[in-house]
C-alpha cells in the first residue's frame, strides 16, 4: 500500500479551485466589459456628433455660384452636451474648395465614395479626437457636386462615460463573484459535512465496537458508509475467528506440553530402566506431535495472511506439483513409501499464490504420508477439463468415512479413527482453496484409501 507524504485540506482545495476559476471568469467578463463600455460611450457621441454635423448642412445654402453655410446654434448647443471637450469643424464645397471652420483639419485617408457618413478617429492639435463625416448633394443650375461637413471632438467625455460604465460593471461583477465565492464556501462545507459525521462517529466508537454507522440518504456517501460498515463486518469476524483459533491453539498445545511433561516425570520418578526407552519413545512421539503442531499453527497463519493481501500471479501448476513431489520422495527416501505422478496432457495456468498453494499440497501429501501405512502408495495426478485445473491425490491410508469428511476439514476437528494430529491439515487446504474461489472434495480412493481433489479456475491467458 502506498503512503501518503503530503497531507491536504480537501475544503481548502476545492476553495482555491473555484477562486481561481471564479478569477478567470471575472478576468474574462471585465475584458467583455471594457468593449461594452467603450463601444456604449462610442455609439452615445457618435450619435450626439452626427445629429450636431446634420444640424450644420442644414445651414447650407446656394447664391448664384457660391456655397455658404449659416451655422445653427442648436448644432453647438448639441456639443454643449459635453461641457469637458474641444470641439473642431471644417466645411468644404464640391470641388474640395475650404467654405469655413478649421482649413487644416484632418481629411480621412480612405475615398469616400457615395458614404454619406462616415466616423474615424485623427489627432488634432495635440488631441485626440473622434470625427464625423457628412455630406449633402447639391444640384443647382451653377452649383452640382457634394457639400461635406467634418465635425470633431476630443475624447473627453466619452472617456469618463467609458470609465463610469466600466467601474459599475466591474464593482457589480466583484459583487456576485464574492457572492458566488461565499455560496460555494457554504455549498462545500455543506458537501462535506457527512464526512466529519462519520469521522466523529468513528472516533466515539471503541477499538473492537461492531455497531455499524447509520445508513445516510446522500447518493454519493451511501457506498463510503457501507464500505466502512462491511469492512466493520469483516473485521470483527477476523477477530472473534483470531479468538477462536489462539483459544484453540493455546488449548492444543497446553495439552500437548503437560502430556510431555507427564512422560518426563513418569521416566524420572520410575525405579525401572528397562522401562525407560519406552519412557523415552513416548516423549519423543509427544515432541514430534508438538513440533507438527507449531509447524502447522505457522503455516495456518501465514496462508490466512496471505489470503487476506490476495497475493495474485500466475501459477504454472505442472511445475508447482513436480517441485513439491521431488521434495517429498527425497524427504521419504529412506521409507517403504511409493509415490507416482501423472499429468493429463497440457495444463494451464492457474491465478493465484504460489506459495499458498504450494502449502496447501504439502499438507495434503503429509496428511497421506502420516495416517498412511508404512506401505504406502500415493499417486498425484494432473488434469484439466472445462477450464479448471484439478490436483488428485489418491493414498492407501485408512481413509475418511463419509459422514465425518465435513467435519475433517475443520479446524482441530480430530477424528476418533485416526491417529493423533493436530487438525489443521487439511483446514489449511480448505482455507487456501477457498480464497483462490476453488473447490475441495474428500472422496473415495481407486487404491483403498481416501481420495483428495482440488478443482481450480484455470487464469485467463
Amino acid at each position: 500500500m502506498s503512503m501518503i507524504s503530503t497531507s491536504y485540506s480537501l475544503r481548502r482545495r476545492m476553495l482555491v479551485r473555484s477562486a481561481l476559476l471564479l478569477l478567470i471568469v471575472f478576468v474574462l467578463l471585465s475584458i467583455g466589459a471594457w468593449h461594452y463600455a467603450k463601444q456604449a460611450a462610442n455609439y452615445s457621441y457618435d450619435r450626439l456628433l452626427r445629429s450636431a454635423s446634420l444640424s450644420m448642412l442644414e445651414g447650407v445654402h446656394v447664391t448664384g455660384a457660391n456655397v455658404d453655410i449659416d451655422i445653427p446654434y442648436a448644432s453647438f448647443e448639441m456639443m454643449q452636451l459635453s461641457s469637458e471637450d474641444k470641439v473642431f469643424y471644417r466645411v468644404q464645397g464640391p470641388q474640395g474648395n475650404f467654405i469655413t471652420g478649421y482649413e487644416n483639419f484632418p481629411l480621412p485617408n480612405q475615398s469616400l465614395g457615395k458614404e454619406r457618413t462616415l466616423f474615424y478617429d485623427a489627432n488634432y492639435l495635440s488631441e485626440h479626437i473622434r470625427v464625423v463625416m457628412q455630406r449633402k448633394w447639391l444640384s443647382e443650375p451653377e452649383v452640382s457636386g457634394w457639400v461635406s461637413v467634418y465635425l470633431g471632438q476630443t475624447l473627453n467625455a466619452r472617456d469618463q462615460m467609458r470609465n463610469d460604465i466600466l467601474v459599475r460593471s466591474l464593482a457589480t461583477l466583484l459583487g456576485i463573484m464574492l457572492l458566488v465565492l461565499f455560496v460555494l464556501w457554504w455549498s462545500i462545507n455543506r458537501a462535506l459535512e457527512p464526512l466529519s459525521t462519520i469521522s466523529k462517529s468513528l472516533f466515539t466508537q471503541t477499538s473492537f465496537s461492531e455497531t455499524p454507522l447509520d445508513k445516510t440518504s446522500i447518493q454519493e456517501v451511501a457506498p463510503l458508509v457501507d464500505a466502512i460498515n462491511e469492512y466493520q463486518t469483516r473485521l470483527a469476524s477476523n477477530l472473534d475467528g483470531m479468538k477462536t483459533f489462539i483459544a484453540d491453539a493455546s488449548h492444543q498445545i497446553r495439552t500437548v506440553q503437560s502430556a510431555t511433561q507427564a512422560q518426563l516425570d513418569i521416566a524420572s520418578q520410575s525405579q525401572d530402566l528397562s522401562q525407560l526407552p519406552a519412557h523415552l519413545g513416548r516423549i519423543r512421539e509427544e515432541h514430534l506431535r508438538l513440533t507438527r503442531l507449531t509447524n502447522q499453527l505457522l503455516s495456518h497463519a501465514m496462508v490466512v495472511h496471505r489470503g487476506d493481501t490476495r497475493i495474485v500471479e500466475d501459477v504454472n501448476m505442472e511445475s508447482l506439483v513436480k517441485q513439491l513431489l521431488t521434495e517429498c520422495v527425497r524427504d521419504y527416501a529412506h521409507t517403504e513409501i511409493e509415490f507416482s505422478y501423472h499429468c493429463d496432457g497440457r495444463i494451464g495456468s492457474v491465478q493465484g499464490d504460489w506459495i499458498a498453494l504450494k502449502e496447501a499440497f504439502r499438507n495434503l501429501l503429509e496428511n497421506s504420508l502420516v495416517y498412511g501405512p508404512a506401505k504406502n502408495q500415493i499417486d498425484v495426478s494432473l488434469t484439466q477439463e472445462a477450464g479448471h485445473v484439478n490436483v488428485i491425490i489418491d493414498d492407501q491410508g485408512p481413509g475418511i468415512p463419509q459422514t465425518q469428511r465435513e467435519q475433517a476439514v475443520q479446524r482441530f476437528k480430530r477424528l476418533t479413527t485416526r491417529k493423533e494430529g493436530s487438525g489443521l491439515g487439511l483446514a489449511i487446504v480448505s482455507s487456501v482453496v477457498e480464497s483462490h474461489e476453488g473447490r475441495f472434495f474428500l472422496e473415495d480412493s481407486p487404491l483403498g484409501g481416501l481420495r483428495a481433489r482440488v478443482q481450480l479456475r484455470v487464469g485467463e491467458s
